[in-house]
């Protein structure tokens, strides 16, 4: 694994920040799949080469890549899987998730036993 890797959750805007170094180290992918892994008390940023049906796959929009230093990516059915596996994250309030980049499947896991509260 590499170094710490962090994302963060907004449950009043449904949304997820990933900072773009993250990005660059999963191999500057087009698609990311979003997932939850409740028995490894843990969630997933996965590359994929394009999106599928009925998932969490996210086009990332090169556009949206060129300004600010982390992409946002809005996904209510994501923050409701997240919520039911972490029953500590409340309505309205952001969190933080750290983790790590695993460079062989292209895959950034971040552990839910991290997760901090970021707002007051």
């Amino acid at each position: 694994m590499n170094e710490e890797v962090t994302m963060a959750v907004d449950t009043k805007k449904y949304g997820i920040r990933i900072h773009k170094a993250l990005f660059r180290q999963l191999g500057e992918p087009r698609h990311i799949q979003l997932l939850v892994n409740p028995m490894a008390g843990a969630v997933a940023i996965q590359t994929v080469e394009k999106e599928t049906s009925g998932g969490q796959t996210h086009r990332i929009k090169e556009k949206r890549m060129n300004s600010e230093r982390s992409y946002e990516i809005y996904s209510r059915s994501f923050i409701h899987k997240l919520r039911e596996v972490a029953p500590d994250i409340e309505d309205g309030h952001a969190y933080r998730l750290s983790g790590a980049v695993i460079p062989a499947v292209k895959t950034a896991v971040f552990y839910l036993k991290t997760l901090q509260r970021i707002d007051n």
